[in-house]
């Protein structure tokens, strides 16, 4: 199950093994990583979108924007 829809295609265990420290785990162990960090990245994707919006709307409504600060 893939928490982060992409383009791209998911990390396989095999290409994770490629990476340091991450060599002697298990493809189920792999699996489990792989997941997780696609949840971690989906987490951080939202949290930036919604600090992004919020940014946006103080930004438009301050009022610097309005010219009489």
């Amino acid at each position: 199950m893939s928490a982060v829809r992409s383009k791209s295609p998911r990390c396989t265990p095999a290409e994770l093994r490629r990476y340091q420290g991450f060599e002697n785990y298990s493809d189920e162990e792999a699996e489990r990583i792989i997941d997780s960090v696609e949840r971690l990245a989906h987490i951080l994707l939202l949290v930036v979108k919604e600090n992004f919006q919020g940014n946006e709307q103080s930004i438009n409504s301050s009022e610097f924007r309005k010219g009489t600060a």
